[in-house]
């Protein structure tokens, strides 16, 4: 088979996978690239094709509607959606990307004419096709209904989703960042978002461990909580590390602590690149024991994600929907149990890469009026500072899929507590 043609058959695979299996899609790009002789580059191309695959599906769903005669099978749109983003948004040679589609159909019988005649009329008219318009029948009822719910515009949410990651930084103090070679705009006086787009591994002081990856709403809560200094501080679900760097970077003594050896080993890496040494435990956080209190518990709980849907768009791709009951039952639980960690006038923070009530708010408000021992402890800052957009008028932190200084950020909810006895 021409390896242009396995290329596309993958990445066809992984996204029917995504959608059928609900499987995530760093789990779905692994199991099918795992085992098969793939260059960096091939891996590149499947990883980035696929990505803005579930990225512009509800733009190409539109499309499809004005080119598609007769009810197809969804292997087809499947098909059809991988080929159309290579075409219309990554610039592919449509010539190139129609033949090996066309393949692909063949192998997996998926009515290769069809396919073809399709693919060369959206070539022809690729000047005049609105690549910009939405299908609203396409976005799944669970999100508009979420939607609807917590009066968010959804036109504001689906813009921001289709468009990319930005890259942001923070760096483990002021001077590193002042001393950053790398063409930046600051966003703080210890993170910044990076304009040149290139890996990782190439960006300036990798190796040196000056710096880690972490969205910018993500990484302001702790920035904004100045008792985070010299305290003992456990982080209960802390990889990748994040946030639990941002505390070491302060001078705290810090344990770490996650249920999954995969996320671990990826914490162990991030630790090391960082000179950092602090202890990593792995367990279910349920079972942390009590013996030991904590000034301050950070708990960046387990959710739907639905923050992150620019880096994880796989989750409006997926059949089914996340779990709400259950995943509201487990913050639940961690919150509760976060609360038993702590030490009298501790600190409790609580967050999730979440804008929806159920996950964020209403957590909030369950856990006070069940804790009575615990007030609720409100981010303060400067009225004047561009930052004070992003705490609300009960003093949370709270921010759905935006831009910010031309960059794209996460949503992201935090609050805090202070167990006053």
């Amino acid at each position: 088979m021409k390896k242009s043609v396995k290329i596309r058959k993958i990445i066809f695979e992984i996204l029917y996978d995504i959608h059928q299996k609900n499987v995530n899609f760093d789990e779905g790009f692994l199991f099918f690239t795992k085992n098969i002789s793939l260059n960096d580059q091939d891996r590149s191309m499947i990883y980035n094709i696929t990505l803005n695959s579930i990225r512009s599906n509800f733009y190409i769903s539109n499309i499809l509607n004005q080119y598609l005669r007769k009810r197809t099978s969804f292997r087809v749109k499947i098909l059809l959606l991988s080929a159309i983003t290579q075409i219309l948004f990554l610039d592919f040679k449509s010539y190139a990307v129609t033949n090996d589609t066309v393949e692909v159909a063949k192998i997996k019988k998926l009515n290769p004419s069809l396919i073809n005649s399709l693919l060369k009329n959206i070539s022809n008219d690729i000047k005049i096709i609105n690549k910009k318009k939405i299908d609203y029948s396409s976005i799944p009822i669970w999100f508009i209904d979420q939607i609807k719910k917590n009066n968010i515009n959804l036109n504001n949410i689906i813009e921001n989703i289709s468009k990319e990651p930005s890259l942001h930084l923070v760096f483990k103090d002021k001077k590193l960042l002042r001393n950053f070679k790398e063409e930046n705009i600051k966003t703080t006086d210890t993170s910044a978002f990076i304009l040149e787009k290139k890996r990782i591994k190439e960006i300036r002081n990798y190796n040196e461990g000056h710096w880690w990856i972490q969205d910018f709403s993500s990484m302001l809560p702790i920035y904004l909580s100045p008792e985070f200094k010299s305290k003992n501080i456990i982080d209960m679900c802390s990889a990748p590390g994040g946030k639990a760097f941002q505390a070491i970077s302060r001078g705290n003594e810090v344990i770490l602590n996650d249920i999954s050896i995969k996320r671990i080993n990826i914490l162990k890496d991030n630790l090391n690149r960082l000179r950092y040494k602090n202890n990593i435990s792995n367990t279910n956080a349920l079972n942390i024991g009590e013996n030991i209190l904590f000034d301050i518990v950070i708990l960046d709980s387990p959710c739907s994600g639905i923050g992150t849907l620019r880096r994880n768009p796989e989750i409006l791709f997926k059949k089914n929907p996340p779990n709400f009951n259950s995943l509201v039952n487990i913050q639940e639980n961690l919150i509760n149990k976060a609360a038993r960690l702590l030490k009298k006038q501790g600190i409790l923070i609580y967050m999730v890469c979440s804008f929806f009530f159920e996950e964020t708010k209403a957590v909030k408000n369950k856990f006070l009026a069940e804790n009575k021992n615990f007030s609720h402890y409100k981010f303060k800052i400067d009225k004047n500072s561009k930052l004070n957009k992003f705490i609300d008028n009960e003093g949370d932190f709270y921010t759905t899929p935006s831009e910010f200084n031309n960059h794209m950020i996460d949503g992201f909810y935090a609050t805090k507590f202070k167990k006053n006895d």
